[in-house]
């Protein structure tokens, strides 16, 4: 089964997340220490990148991001360990959104922010973390297109079909060792059906890709894309991974980039730049027996259409 330190990081993250949930923007200079190493290393997405410190990560984080909206709360679809300090997870931050973020404008309405996160526990406290809320779905959201309409359908991404992604209690360190390993085998051709539930899979991609439902929505909408765009794709520089999991029927990692590589074909509505692209993602997946049936992908897309010479948010304020 799963050690128990693994238990008990789990918990910690788990707690975290329910204090922020029942607090206000006021506790925060209490309950973020109680819970983050005052070291904290802590990564996110364009253009709040890098934070060091507990410090820094409550004004160029938590604060804007509670300004902009009060009533924020977090809810997991994912949530899994698996890995001595690692714990991951996949959900939305959602409240009403009254107060611009990013230069986002406000809209007054209710807001759902997509994340992925992975956060390392030491010594009983968050030192290292890797989060990626879905900005560009944000920008539409409030209601701007800054870049071609994704070929997936946008709007909110469904956790798994079985409901049962939450694992708060221990799991066969077998399950999920050979979760992860099967994810890893599929990734060396991801368009091979061989390792897919090719006719029930989905695939959760970030706005501006979107969500495919069934191999060939895979292959129109994703994966020729992809590969016409980046066909040096893996020879470069690929699959380095921060952090991997496993628990149960889920497994997941974060690259920082995972995926490196130069842009010569068209992509997202946007020419050829011969530039070096860069993804820094998340994958997590489901499976079934001896198949993937489901993946959740989330993407730094403003980061990656910036290697490539696009400011989203220059292209927002166009439009605002």
């Amino acid at each position: 089964m799963t050690s128990e330190l693994v238990q008990k990081n789990k918990q910690i993250v788990w707690d975290f997340w329910q204090r922020m949930n029942e607090g206000k923007a006021a506790d925060l200079a209490r309950v973020v220490p109680s819970y983050v190493h005052e070291d904290i290393s802590w990564h996110g997405p364009h253009p709040i990148n890098d934070l060091n410190g507990v410090d820094e990560l409550l004004s160029g984080f938590w604060q804007p991001l509670l300004h902009a909206i009060p009533d924020l709360q977090r809810t997991c679809e994912i949530f899994i360990g698996g890995h001595e300090h690692w714990v991951a997870a996949v959900g939305y931050f959602s409240g009403t959104f009254v107060n611009d973020w990013l230069g986002i404008p406000a809209t007054g309405r209710e807001i759902n922010i997509r994340f992925g996160e992975f956060s390392a526990v030491y010594e009983g406290k968050i030192g290292l973390t890797y989060i990626i809320p879905d900005i560009l779905d944000v920008i539409r959201q409030a209601g701007y297109q800054v870049v071609a309409p994704s070929l997936g359908r946008e709007g909110i991404v469904t956790g798994p079909m079985t409901g049962d992604g939450v694992l708060l209690t221990p799991h066969d360190d077998a399950e999920g060792a050979w979760t992860l390993e099967l994810a890893k085998i599929m990734c060396r051709d991801s368009t091979d059906p061989t390792y897919w539930d090719a006719d029930r899979m989905r695939w959760y991609g970030p706005s501006g890709i979107g969500t495919c439902c069934g191999m060939e929505e895979y292959m129109a909408y994703h994966a020729r894309p992809f590969d016409h765009a980046l066909p040096g794709y893996g020879c470069l520089f690929s699959g380095k991974h921060v952090a991997e999991v496993g628990e149960g029927n889920y497994a997941g990692w974060v690259g920082w980039p995972s995926i490196r590589t130069y842009h010569t074909g068209e992509y997202l509505g946007v020419p050829p730049t011969g530039k070096l692209l860069e993804w820094r993602l998340m994958d997590f997946y489901r499976r079934e027996g001896d198949l993937i049936i489901e993946n959740w992908i989330p993407v730094d897309m403003a980061h990656l259409l910036l290697t490539i010479g696009v400011d989203v948010f220059e292209e927002l304020q166009k439009q605002i």
